[in-house]
């Protein structure tokens, strides 16, 4: 039976996260634990930025490298080609075997030359500074069709824009590029009768698929440029996409379509990069591709 003065003779307590008192020997050894992991975070720390810096001075003297051989190289192929058609026009008409060998030698030059001018595009990109500023995609996309209007023509293709673009803080003159870059290979790989593509976006909260978004860029802001081109080639999986955006490379012959260096795709994912996004493709084999890719986040209204 309880009473009042009995009923805390038997008291248990549970105490949690909660330890005995340290001992000396205890707090000297977590002390010097605590400046052994400082010391080595610190030395690892002073490693990466060393490295860092070795890597940033490296790819300077990377794009510096790439540019010069570019433009070095320029001049003496442009003089090859230029004597090459001079000895074409003076060929005899009869001499069809050589009349060919320097057919071959004049497409080869400007082979060579296309794929110099796209190194040199390239190594530009990398030394050069983003201006950012608030833009109006709308205006931006009015003067990519203005550039790549002129290689197409109103009885052959159709270009839609279900709604118009935000604005987004990204450099003007760069992302003009990677639009004039995506709608230019739209128009250029295809075999449709009836060209067609489509410059949209998708919004955070926009009941539409996303087709191989990358994990957390659901709740980004993303454009897209799709077409009824070639696609990618029947039999590539979707873990293989990647290789269209490497330098040079190419999933179809190098005379095929026109030609090309190789390098567009190569282009706008740097650029894509360099504004802090990403970009992907779906595509389906004679059925088209689309372009997937984030910028900066869409600017406020200003007031």
């Amino acid at each position: 039976r309880l009473t009042p003065r009995r009923s805390f003779e038997r008291y248990v307590e549970s105490v949690r996260q909660r330890s005995l008192f340290w001992t000396q020997v205890e707090i000297d050894a977590a002390t010097g634990l605590r400046l052994q992991v400082a010391e080595i975070v610190a030395r690892r720390a002073g490693r990466e930025v060393v490295l860092q810096s070795e890597l940033a001075r490296s790819n300077e003297e990377l794009d510096a490298f790439a540019y010069i051989a570019s433009h070095d190289l320029m001049e003496p192929l442009r003089g090859i080609h230029r004597y090459a058609h001079q000895l074409l026009e003076d060929a005899a008409p009869a001499n069809d075997a050589s009349r060919s060998k320097l057919d071959g030698l004049v497409r080869l030059t400007l082979r060579m030359d296309s794929l110099l001018d796209s190194m040199l595009h390239f190594s530009r990109i990398g030394g050069t500074a983003l201006t950012l500023e608030n833009v109006d995609l709308n205006e931006v996309l009015a003067e990519t069709l203005d550039i790549v209007g002129s290689r197409t023509s109103d009885s052959d293709s159709e270009i839609v824009v279900p709604r118009a673009l935000p604005t987004v803080r990204c450099d003007r003159m760069w992302c003009r590029q990677i639009f004039v870059n995506l709608i230019s290979n739209g128009l250029k790989y295809t075999e449709a009768a009836k060209k067609r593509i489509e410059i949209g976006y998708i919004a955070p909260g926009d009941m539409h698929p996303r087709p191989n978004c990358p994990p957390g860029l659901e709740t980004r802001c993303i454009y897209y440029v799709a077409d009824n081109g070639i696609g990618i080639g029947i039999g590539i999986q979707i873990k293989h996409f990647d290789q269209i955006f490497k330098l040079f490379k190419r999933l179809h012959a190098p005379d095929r379509y026109g030609g090309g260096s190789g390098a567009g795709l190569t282009i706008v994912r740097k650029l894509v990069q360099q504004h802090g996004g990403r970009i992907w493709v779906d595509s389906l084999a004679e059925r088209g591709s689309t372009f997937y890719f984030t910028l900066g986040e869409p600017a406020k209204p200003t007031t």
